[in-house]
């Protein structure tokens, strides 16, 4: 189980979805450049998998949802309110409230 896992419908075409997702992704990466290390998406663009200092995440779109699950490092895991309050808070952005 990941330690941080948001979950989101997203009401929109799946092709939207995935745009906003790399949206997401993009945003994060600009506003921590020195936590970022990796991103790679899978070849239809539905998953990410985002790797880089204290963390290992994963974006995922389907067809209803989006969903972020991070892993955190031990040390990384007393920032885990924050975190998660970044995430939820860029989702809530994107895709509305839960």
């Amino acid at each position: 189980m990941s330690d941080i896992s948001v979950r989101r419908p997203h009401g929109m075409s799946e092709e939207d979805a995935k745009a906003k997702v790399k949206d997401v992704v993009t945003d994060i990466e600009d506003e921590f450049p020195a936590l970022v290390n990796e991103i790679k998406w899978n070849g239809d663009k539905t998953q990410a998998d985002v790797k880089g200092k204290g963390f290992n995440g994963k974006f995922q779109i389907t067809s209803t949802d989006v969903m972020i699950d991070i892993d955190l490092s031990l040390f990384a895991r007393p920032f885990k309110g924050k975190v998660e309050s970044r995430i939820v808070a860029r989702m809530e952005e994107y895709f509305g409230k839960a």
